[in-house]
């Protein structure tokens, strides 16, 4: 059954903004322990409140600090612009009390549930829910940071383990797993709806245990390419779980051209065996604005991004006589993959649908793809929705998916990969299930072709790697992975081309690319050192603002490059 996040106005019982400047420093303060903390229904209505950290899955520009989105405005911690935080400035390297508020928030459960008098199963759905969350949590933190202290009760103002020293992140992933697998133990199969069950901690586990795998096997300067097989097995485990359960399937109706498009735009997604997870907006209870917001984004797809969707035979660009070449949008997106046509804006999708005439508006000249908000001509379309309506402020109710099943059969493939163990058959389970929604070949295990566009990533890669990295880059676009992928292949440098951030052709200006950033990009798109975007290996991970090393030295050392 797939399971659902209720938006409806659930009263709060505590406040997620009460507390000091230092982290970790207080509990919550709009509960009394002495009544509070007695049956399963105020741990119930305690991790309630949980649920809004969760995302909403309406969005798809949320890859702006990657190569395949280009704001309007450069991103400044991707272009390296940002120095080590004075406490001032802490709030955008996420080491705040807004950062570690949650991990205090679900702490505090922990030292209080257990005066609830109740049967175990049922106390323990809430604990499992409660350590689900400090685990999503954690898991962030340690993405950004790295090594971190482990934090596991209620602490004061003088507590020593304020003063803890940090763990080493393979240390700190010991204990998210603790916290993902007592969740998928007491996380009810078929929870109730708008709560979070076993599939749905299954997913977050597989999603870390990759992430965590591929980071210590690519960042070589670690040391830890042993222990990554452990977690890509762990990894392997939990989505076959998932798989095998017979519970979710890619939404596929035989319409190629339109499937992918409208299922993340359908408005009641109740039924969509695709959504692990679904986040409902209903009228009256809880909208969003994502139409407009979409529309008026001031970012795009970057030039890079678009050349590396294959064309309809299964081959790149490069290879297939199907590529029309790039001199105007009909040309680059005729006999692509049917999903690039489905994630930006082309010449026969409605820019505006007015619904009391039947009437829509399409771009008919070249040059109007360009505009204020969006420089570089390719605009997302995944979650738009063009009629006069949806474009109003705030007023669309299509739902969210927060966690999808496609994310489940890449994570599966690419793991199986890494690891050595994949066949055919597992290709045709995953990655061809995707393929077959949009009509395009099979991917097979010796792949059939050499891509000499395929990216250069600082290290040997299977051609097999090379194309599960490609599918999910085209099936996850703008949904906010990239960024960790980058992080966790050590591949920032492949952001190092001028084409990560111009856009598309202009033939009313000859035929050169969108230029986004003129004082950062030449006239002819050559790389040059100083002006060009550079990546510096110290964006893998963010800094500990300075003040907090001073107060804790068992945070040292800085981490690496931010302490010049």
């Amino acid at each position: 059954m797939k399971q659902k996040i209720l938006y409806i106005g659930v009263a709060a019982v505590l406040s997620l903004t009460a507390c000091n400047d230092s982290f970790l420093e207080r509990s919550p303060q709009s509960i009394n322990d002495k009544t509070f903390w007695n049956t399963p229904s105020d741990l119930e209505a305690y991790v309630n409140n949980f649920y809004g950290w969760l995302p909403s899955g309406v969005t798809s520009i949320a890859d702006g600090e990657s190569d395949d989105q280009v704001p309007n405005g450069i991103a400044q911690y991707f272009w390296g612009q940002f120095t080590t935080p004075t406490p001032e400035a802490s709030s955008w390297c996420n080491w705040s009390k807004g950062a570690w508020s949650p991990i205090r928030l679900t702490n505090y459960f922990m030292t209080h549930y257990q005066t609830v008098v109740g049967s175990e199963a049922d106390i323990n759905k809430y604990v499992g829910e409660n350590r689900f969350f400090r685990a999503f949590q954690y898991a962030g933190l340690m993405r950004t940071f790295g090594d971190l202290p482990w934090i596991d009760k209620e602490l004061g103002t003088d507590s020593p383990e304020l003063y803890d020293p940090k763990l080493k992140r393979y240390e700190i992933m010991d204990k998210i797993i603790e916290d993902f697998d007592f969740a998928i133990q007491w996380l009810p199969e078929k929870p109730a709806a708008g709560r979070i069950g076993k599939d749905v901690a299954r997913h977050l586990k597989a999603r870390t245990c990759l992430h965590e795998a591929t980071y210590y096997r690519y960042h070589t300067e670690l040391g830890w390419q042993d222990k990554a097989e452990r977690l890509l097995k762990m990894a392997v485990d939990e989505t076959d779980a998932i798989i095998n359960s017979g519970r979710y399937e890619i939404y596929n109706t035989g319409k190629p051209e339109k499937d992918y498009y409208e299922m993340f735009v359908m408005e009641d997604k109740t039924n969509l065996k695709e959504a692990i997870l679904s986040v409902t907006f209903l009228d009256g209870k809880r909208k969003h604005g994502m139409s407009r917001t979409l529309w008026e984004a001031n970012t795009g797809f970057s030039k890079n991004f678009v050349e590396g969707y294959l064309c309809k035979d299964g081959k790149p660009i490069s290879l297939s006589t199907y590529y029309k070449g790039d001199e105007n949008m009909r040309n680059e997106t005729t006999d692509r993959d049917p999903r690039l046509k489905q994630t930006i804006l082309s010449w026969d999708f409605p820019t505006r649908v007015t619904l009391s005439t039947n009437d829509s508006t399409f771009i008919e000249e070249e040059s109007k793809f360009i505009d204020q908000y969006c420089y570089t001509g390719y605009k997302s379309i995944k979650y738009f929705i063009p009629t006069d309506k949806a474009f109003e402020a705030n007023n669309n109710t299509y739902d969210g998916i927060a966690y999808r099943y496609a994310e489940t059969l890449l994570i599966n493939a690419e793991a199986k990969a890494e690891l050595g163990t994949i066949s055919q058959a597992d290709l045709d389970k995953t990655i061809n299930v995707l393929r077959d929604r949009v009509g395009m070949p099979h991917l097979t295990i010796n792949v059939g072709f050499t891509d000499p566009n395929w990216t250069k990533w600082g290290y040997d890669l299977s051609p097999l790697l090379q194309e599960i990295r490609r599918e999910r880059r085209v099936e996850l676009a703008g949904e906010g992975f990239r960024w960790d992928d980058l992080m966790r292949w050590k591949a920032g440098k492949i952001c190092d081309n001028v084409k990560t951030y111009v856009g598309k052709r202009q033939p009313e200006k000859g035929g050169k690319y969108a230029i986004v950033y003129p004082n950062y990009t030449n006239e002819d798109y050559s790389y040059e050192a100083g002006k060009s975007r550079t990546w510096d290996d110290r964006l893998y991970l963010r800094p500990i603002p300075t003040a907090e090393l001073q107060r804790n030295p068992g945070l040292l050392p800085q981490n690496p490059g931010w302490d010049k």
